[in-house]
């Protein structure tokens, strides 16, 4: 594993929360690992996006959704919107 920075509570639990939503072991989603190595395709990126948007209440444009190719930036994403 190579992440320069510590793993936040948020990242842990958005790690969780791909890996159970894409059926992979926990361990398989690292932080920084782009979600396309990781098998995640747009279509399971959206569904992502949408529990994340009802776990923890925030809304996504889609042009954001664009942008967020890891569990790091979904977790920047996530902590933006709720400021």
């Amino acid at each position: 594993m190579s992440t320069t920075q510590p793993t936040t509570a948020l990242e842990t639990d958005l790690r969780e929360l791909v890996a159970e939503l894409a059926e992979l072991p926990v361990a398989d989603v690292e932080t920084d690992t782009p979600f396309e190595d990781a098998g995640i395709d747009s279509l399971l990126a959206m569904e992502i996006a949408v529990h994340v948007e009802r776990r923890f209440g925030v809304r996504f444009e889609d042009t954001e959704l664009k942008t967020v190719q890891s569990v790091r930036q979904l977790a920047d994403a996530v902590r933006e919107k709720q400021a």
